[in-house]
C-alpha cells in the first residue's frame, strides 16, 4: 500500500474566483494507492475511494477530506466538483472529487484538522514512498518477510527505515534532536553568560564599597550581616530583571501560535522554572564575592580612603 509522504499544494477549485485575485487555497496533499484507506482505516464519508481502474489512461480524480469541503466548499457537495493542483510549481489537469473522508492528522503534533487531498498512485506515480503495512503480530518480526515480499516486486528496488507505527510517533515527538541541542547549547551558554556577568557586577560593587564595609565592620557589622547584605543586593536585582522578563514573555505563546503554523506553547510551568532557575544561578554568582566582601580587614579599608 504505497503512499508518498505529506506535501503541501496549491488549488484552484472550478466555479471559484481565482486565488490569484484572493488568499491562495493550499492543502496537504497525499499519493496513495487503492488499499491506503483501509490500512489506514481512515473512515469514507460519502463516494468511493480508489480502484485499480484509476490508472493513468482513466479521468483524474482524487478524494478531499472532511476539512477540505467544510473550508473551501463552505460545507456543500463535494463529489463531482472538479480541482486543479499546483504539484511542483506547475498547473496540472483538472480533477474530479469522487470521494469524502474522514478528518485524520498529517502529523502528530498537529491540534487541528487540515484540509487534504488524496491522488491516486496510478495517476501520479512518485519516485519515493512508504508502504504501510497493518498486521496483529509483533511488527520487529515482519521486516525479513517485508524485505523478501519487495525484492520479489522488484530487486532492485531499495527498502529502508523499517518501524512500527509507535517508533514513527516516538521519532515526530521527540522532533529534530540536533536543533534542540543546539538550542539546549544556547540557552546554557547565554545562562553561563549571565552568571558571568553578575559575578563580575558583584564583584566590581564589593570592591567599591570596600570602605563602606570597614566602617560596617568597624562599628560591629558581623559576617553574616555583611554576606547577607550583599546576597540581597544581588538577590534583589535578579528578581528585578526576572519580573520584566517574565512581564515580556506572557504574551509569546499567542504571539507564536499566530506567526507559526500548529504551534502551540501551553508550558506554564516554565514561567516558574525559569525564574527558579535565574535565582539560583545569582545565588551561587553572588555568593563567591559575598564571601570576599566577609573577608576585608576593616583597618584596611578604613586606610583606603
Amino acid at each position: 500500500m504505497p503512499a508518498a509522504g505529506a506535501g503541501r499544494v496549491t488549488l484552484h477549485i472550478e466555479g471559484q474566483p481565482d486565488p490569484a485575485r484572493n488568499e491562495s487555497l493550499s492543502a496537504f496533499d497525499f499519493v496513495v494507492s487503492s488499499e491506503y484507506f483501509h490500512a489506514a482505516r481512515i473512515e469514507l464519508l460519502r463516494g468511493r475511494t480508489f480502484t485499480d481502474s484509476d490508472s493513468a489512461s482513466a479521468p483524474a480524480v482524487i478524494v478531499v477530506n472532511q476539512k477540505f469541503a467544510e473550508r473551501f466548499l463552505n460545507g456543500g457537495e463535494a463529489l463531482g466538483r472538479r480541482v486543479r493542483l499546483e504539484v511542483n510549481g506547475g498547473a496540472g489537469d483538472w480533477r474530479q472529487i469522487v470521494g469524502v473522508v474522514g478528518n485524520v492528522k498529517p502529523f502528530s503534533q498537529v491540534t487541528q484538522d487540515s484540509p487534504q487531498v488524496y491522488e491516486p498512485f496510478l495517476q501520479r506515480p512518485v519516485p519515493g514512498f512508504s508502504v504501510l503495512v497493518r498486521t496483529t503480530i509483533a511488527p520487529g518480526g515482519l521486516a525479513s518477510a517485508l524485505r523478501g515480499a519487495v525484492t520479489q516486486i522488484d530487486n532492485e528496488l531499495p527498502l529502508s527505515n523499517l518501524m512500527s507505527m509507535s517508533a514513527v510517533l516516538d521519532r515526530q515527538n521527540a522532533g529534530d534532536t540536533f536543533f534542540s541541542r543546539v538550542l539546549a547549547s544556547f540557552a546554557m551558554m547565554a545562562l553561563l553568560l549571565a552568571a558571568i556577568g553578575i559575578y563580575g557586577l558583584m564583584a566590581f560593587t564589593v570592591a567599591q564599597r570596600s570602605h563602606e564595609i570597614g566602617i560596617r565592620m568597624a562599628v560591629g557589622a558581623k559576617n553574616r550581616d555583611i554576606l547577607r547584605m550583599i546576597m540581597r543586593q544581588g538577590l534583589k536585582m535578579a528578581a528585578i530583571g526576572g519580573a520584566i522578563g517574565l512581564a515580556l514573555a506572557m504574551p509569546l505563546p499567542r504571539l507564536f501560535s499566530a506567526l507559526f503554523f500548529d504551534l502551540h506553547v501551553n508550558e506554564p510551568r516554565l514561567y516558574f522554572i525559569v525564574p527558579a532557575v535565574i535565582l539560583l544561578v545569582t545565588a551561587f554568582a553572588t555568593y563567591i564575592p559575598a564571601l570576599r566582601a566577609t573577608r576585608v580587614d576593616p583597618m584596611y579599608a578604613l586606610r583606603q580612603e
